[in-house]
């Protein structure tokens, strides 16, 4: 009699233990879909992270490179100015100071007297007063003198210029870009009496021989046609 009632209720407990295994196994399923979308969750808020300092960093990289641009433009801007080189001859009229002397420009606009220059120039050619040269020099950008690179002692100056008429027998006077100079001219008295005033000329002149502060010595002109 025992025998026959516990064999219903064995079968309820397998159905029951069944059913259990059978809600497990749901519940189980759906803890794992929870826990699989909640991880996915996380790892694309932390893969996101790096992307948003990655876009601070190319943002700050562009903010140097900006500056580093600015920087470069502003230095291209701020450009030195290179003073031009003019060459003249003139006459030497003697120092002034240890760094500038005293000159006469002959066939130039500019009107410059004062020059400086540096150490040795004068003492290296033996420059006496009266004496023709030949300069290069740079315009003064601050106002001062002009400065002295290079001087020459040439032993003969020739330049295009005008015959502007006689002074007397032995003295003419020529002009050369502006500048008025009277010149000795006994050795070529013969071809300068034929010369109309403001004839377009080449004279070929030198430094006095006699007297370096006397005017200087005419060698040859030709009118130019």
């Amino acid at each position: 009699m025992k025998t026959k009632k516990s064999k219903p209720n064995k079968i309820w407990i397998m159905i029951l233990v069944l059913v259990m295994c059978i809600a497990g196994g749901f519940a189980g399923y759906f803890l794992s879909g929870h826990f699989k979308q909640k991880t996915v969750s996380v790892d694309t808020r932390r893969t996101a992270q790096p992307s948003t300092d990655t876009d601070l960093q190319n943002s700050g990289d562009g903010q140097v490179s900006n500056s580093r641009l600015s920087e470069v433009g502003q230095s291209n801007n701020e450009q030195q100015v290179v003073a031009e080189v003019y060459k003249a001859f003139a006459r030497f009229y003697g120092e002034v100071d240890a760094h500038t002397v005293q000159l006469l420009l002959i066939n130039t606009d500019f009107n410059y007297k004062e020059f400086e220059i540096g150490d040795g120039f004068i003492s290296s050619l033996n420059l006496s007063e009266g004496e023709i040269i030949e300069i290069e020099f740079k315009k003064p950008q601050d106002g001062g003198n002009p400065k002295i690179v290079s001087i020459k002692k040439p032993d003969k100056v020739t330049l295009k210029g005008k015959f502007v008429g006689l002074a007397d027998n032995n003295f003419a006077e020529f002009v050369f870009d502006s500048k008025h100079i009277v010149f000795q001219i006994s050795n070529v008295a013969d071809k300068i009496a034929y010369l109309a005033e403001n004839t377009d000329v080449e004279v070929t002149f030198k430094t006095n021989p006699q007297s370096s502060q006397s005017n200087p010595v005419v060698e040859d002109v030709k009118p130019l046609r």
